[in-house]
């Protein structure tokens, strides 16, 4: 593994006027000459007098920028260790973080100002920094006055020093804070690399929020040479980018894939550039697929993971294309095979292994390089997730003999009714299936007689008004009678956490 702050350098050397970051939204533009020599300043000014270089803590508040891809670089060149904060978060929630994390120094966009000027005066940071993406601001000062004869630490001195604490879901309080070191991090962006098969014409478009884990996918572009175009999702103004940048890649997580396919349906738009589309995060329906394929003309690649491990498998271009040609419908349904630095054990509940069978459930657990080291401050979380070495994943999964893995759900989101076991993500790749429904969430709610019955939260297309009936009767024809949902809530959107998560709580408590 190397040093995360050099994957940009390395090109900086030999095509220094290659571009590196874009970000079309500002109108900025950095070469990877530029982002070598800003990183550089940025680390030189955190060790030298922002108090924030190796063993010390940083934050930022910030939708993904330019500037918080530095940030990722430069902390890494300073030995820190960086919390992203989900810029999503209440003010109460921020100064919760900021107790917690205890930063030197918080790094912040001028669009949450006002965030910060209620939660200051409420926890002990010795600094806030101000950047506004594309214009002058206290970041860019910073930069003008760093030290250039500052020395950095020994890049390989830090490898195993912590370096990026990122939130895990949540739907109350501070979310547990999974802490990787520059090694654990760099596996991921391996992992991530060996699957991916980066071309030397690649450019890719970050739509994952750099508070989740994914940032590793934008670092492996980077450290190939290749250009990241930095966007907030809309889908409409993703084709755009998509058309004018020549975008060949993205991950799409589960709620972006439709809402992409749909918006380029409607203006009847073809992405003649993309190579390869991402996506993961929650079950996708089939139908979402081969939409995709259809309209973006490329190559589908299924990603799971956690924040945990980052990469645990992926389902590879050539499994979708067997799936798709009707060779192995069934492959659609699983996440893939383990990553290159992956190993997956699926154990019952004694800690043994199940059959691979396909059909026998067990726990999903996951063993690598890439496998963070704790908790930040929670060393009986940490105790109770890492056993042995593996991490417990609490998904619910099945394998066949040929190494694919089939998760069924949650284990926690299983539905118990009537004594059946229902899995939500089966209802959920169903009923994704039918042409009048774009979103779809399915939960188990308390009933009297049955245990918990089934709920589906419904939002409808553009057109479309069905019935509670329609969708009865949709998941009867698919699935066996008892899996139908006995409620079904029409919404116009599903709510969702703070960390960009459907919030099933939530719907658990409406109209059940």
């Amino acid at each position: 593994m190397i040093n995360i702050g050099r994957l940009a350098t390395t090109t900086a050397i030999s095509a220094p006027d290659r571009e590196a970051l874009i970000a079309p939204e500002v109108g900025v533009r950095r070469t990877f000459g530029e982002l070598a020599t800003r990183t550089d300043l940025l680390a030189k000014a955190m060790v030298g007098t922002l108090d924030a270089g190796q063993g010390q803590r940083v934050a930022a508040l910030s939708r993904n920028c330019v500037e918080l891809m530095e940030l990722y670089l430069a902390t890494a060149k300073a030995g820190a260790l960086l919390f992203p904060l989900n810029w999503r978060f209440s003010p109460a929630q921020v100064t919760q973080a900021l107790a917690d994390s205890t930063p030197s120094v918080v790094f912040y966009a001028s669009e949450f100002a006002d965030v910060v000027e209620q939660v200051r005066g409420t926890v002990d940071v010795a600094q806030w920094i101000e950047w506004n993406p594309g214009s002058s601001s206290e970041y860019e000062d910073v930069l003008a006055k760093a030290n250039s004869d500052v020395a950095l630490p020994d890049p390989d001195s830090l490898l195993h020093e912590p370096y990026l604490a990122i939130s895990t879901g949540g739907t109350t309080g501070i979310p547990k804070s999974a802490v990787h070191t520059q090694y654990s991090y760099g596996a991921c962006t391996l992992d991530y690399l060996s699957a991916a098969r980066i071309n030397a014409d690649d450019k890719y478009l970050m739509l994952g929020q750099l508070f989740h884990v994914v940032g590793y996918m934008s670092l492996a572009y980077l450290a190939m040479g290749r250009p990241v175009v930095i966007a907030e999702f809309d889908a409409d103004a993703c084709l755009d980018i998509i058309e004018a940048e020549q975008v060949t890649g993205f991950f799409a997580i589960a709620t972006m894939l439709p809402r992409l396919v749909n918006a380029a349906r409607e203006r009847k738009f073809k992405a003649t550039s993309v190579r390869q589309v991402e996506y993961g995060g929650a079950p996708t329906a089939e139908e979402v697929i081969r939409d995709a394929v259809e309209v973006f003309g490329c190559d589908m690649m299924q990603a799971w993971g956690m924040t945990e491990f980052g990469p645990g498998t992926y389902l590879s271009p050539s499994s979708h294309r067997r799936a798709l040609s009707g060779e192995n419908p069934e492959l659609l349904k699983a996440c893939g095979t383990p990553a290159l630095f992956s190993e997956l054990a699926i154990l019952d509940e004694d800690g043994n292994l199940v059959p691979k069978d396909g059909v026998t459930m067990g726990e999903l657990c996951h063993r690598g390089p890439n496998n963070m080291v704790g908790y930040w401050n929670q060393p009986e979380e940490t105790a109770e997730t890492i056993r042995d070495g593996w991490i417990h994943t609490g998904d619910g999964a099945a394998w066949t003999p040929d190494g694919h893995v089939f998760i069924l759900d949650r284990i926690k989101s299983m539905i118990i009714s009537g004594g059946e076991n229902i899995f939500p993500s089966e209802i959920e790749r169903t009923l994704g299936n039918h042409p009048g429904i774009a979103e779809v969430v399915v939960v188990g709610v308390p009933h009297p007689d049955w245990g918990e019955v089934v709920k589906a939260v419904v939002v409808q297309r553009a057109g479309a008004n069905l019935s509670a009936d329609d969708v009865r009767d949709y998941v009867g024809a698919e699935l066996a009678s008892y899996k139908k949902p006995r409620i079904v809530e029409f919404v116009a959107e599903l709510p969702m956490t703070p960390t960009g998560k459907v919030n099933r709580a939530l719907l658990k408590q409406s109209q059940s």
